[in-house]
């Protein structure tokens, strides 16, 4: 890691305490705030800590601050989650081609390792009425099981047919994949395949 300046050291010092008071990293608007100067010098400072390898960004992703600086780590233990995109055509679903970013996470909000949890972008509005909001991220525990009423992502069919994240509904020789939104119809399957279910919601305010 490179020589920081005074006021780099104060900036990273601010997320790595900002992370661990609210387990999610500040917005630009928030660094800016605290130190009193314009968004666009934020920008900057971000820019150089990023260059000296103190944090990672994720372009185009709110609050995507995450420190790699081992000095400004926030937390003693954290989990990198695999942040899974649309399915690769023949590929597993964790693998590479599949996976758009990793989420740290600290092992506090996760029961579990590295390889029990992958994360899903929710796209669309087909589970609002049970809280889940285009943009969310979904953390996944992974299990290939599930009860009556979990909300699960599987895929029916073919892998390169995608995912889904919806209520998981036996009925019989049928399994209906029920949405949580009164205007959508479910998918009413004999053969899914369960990859994960519902461990925790991540939602960007800002």
């Amino acid at each position: 890691m490179r020589q920081l300046t005074d006021r780099q050291k104060d900036i990273a010092q601010f997320i790595s305490s900002y992370i661990q008071r609210n387990n999610y990293a500040p917005a630009v608007r928030d660094i800016a705030n605290h130190f009193n100067f314009s968004v666009k010098a934020a920008h900057d400072h971000l820019r150089a800590l990023e260059a000296k390898e103190v944090i990672r960004t994720t372009g185009g992703i709110s609050r995507s601050i995450e420190i790699i600086g081992q000095e400004f780590s926030p937390y003693d233990n954290l989990v990198d989650v695999p942040v899974i995109g649309s399915i690769a055509a023949g590929k597993p679903l964790m693998s590479e081609e599949n996976t758009e970013y990793m989420l740290s996470l600290p092992t506090t909000m996760l029961n579990g390792g590295r390889s029990t949890f992958f994360a899903l972008k929710v796209r669309g509005e087909s589970m609002i009425e049970e809280g889940i909001y285009d943009g969310d991220i979904a953390i996944m525990k992974k299990c290939e099981v599930a009860e009556t009423g979990d909300i699960v992502a599987a895929t029916v069919g073919e892998l390169d047919e995608g995912i889904t994240l919806k209520g998981f509904y036996p009925k019989g020789a049928n399994i209906e994949l029920r949405p949580a939104n009164a205007s959508m119809g479910s998918i009413i399957t004999r053969s899914c395949t369960i990859h994960g279910k519902l461990h925790m919601l991540i939602r960007n305010y800002a």
